[in-house]
């Protein structure tokens, strides 16, 4: 069975990641050696005969392993712990099962910011630059937006330190208002979305 087995968890929580095997009750993890590791190379988590053997710092004091079923536990999620997860397992030297987790972390946005400057007024209208801004969120979101109902397209833009970082995003909407407008805008981002809605 080749299925991705896919897990989603948010920055903060606890989340935990299922083992292709389990102990029979009949034995214990002492006649085992079991790894836990990320992205193929780093070790998370390692024990051989019973005796935690490796722990790196990163995940100190934040993993720990189900002696029969071999769950990973991770707390607190942070956005680094984003990747793909292997479960290795040997018995007497023979591995029984490697078998990997995709591990995708949401981080949830700020609720969103809309700010209104007027860059040009005459008689009939008033032309305005709308902006909308949201931050600390993963990963990359999308921005959507109405007016009065209308879908309307904002000029984004992202920033972010890293693959790995929290985004902030920005979207700018240039507008003839000639009367009392609802603005709405959305960030949408893993299946989540937060959104505001300002009168103009």
């Amino acid at each position: 069975a080749l299925e991705k087995k896919v897990v989603k968890s948010k920055v903060g929580e606890k989340v935990s990641l299922p083992c292709c095997h389990k102990i029979p009750s009949s034995e214990s993890l002492h006649n085992y050696r079991v790894y836990w590791q990320k992205n193929i190379t780093d070790v998370v988590l390692a024990y051989s005969d019973g005796k935690k053997i490796c722990n790196p710092e990163r995940y100190k004091n934040r993993t720990e392993m189900d002696p029969q079923n071999l769950t990973l536990w991770i707390s607190p999620m942070e956005i680094l712990d984003n990747g793909t997860y292997q479960c290795v397992v040997q018995h007497n030297s023979v591995v029984v099962c490697d078998e990997s987790v995709t591990l995708f972390v949401t981080a949830d946005f700020s609720t969103p910011n809309i700010t209104a400057e007027v860059s040009a007024d005459s008689c009939e209208s008033t032309e305005m630059v709308i902006i909308c801004s949201s931050h600390g969120g993963f990963p990359k979101p999308k921005i959507s937006g109405t007016l009065d109902n209308m879908s309307v397209q904002w000029n984004a833009s992202w920033v972010s330190e890293s693959s790995l970082s929290p985004y902030t995003v920005t979207g700018k909407l240039v507008h003839n208002v000639t009367k009392d407008i609802n603005i709405t805008c959305s960030v949408e981002y893993d299946g989540f979305a937060k959104s505001t809605t300002l009168l103009l």
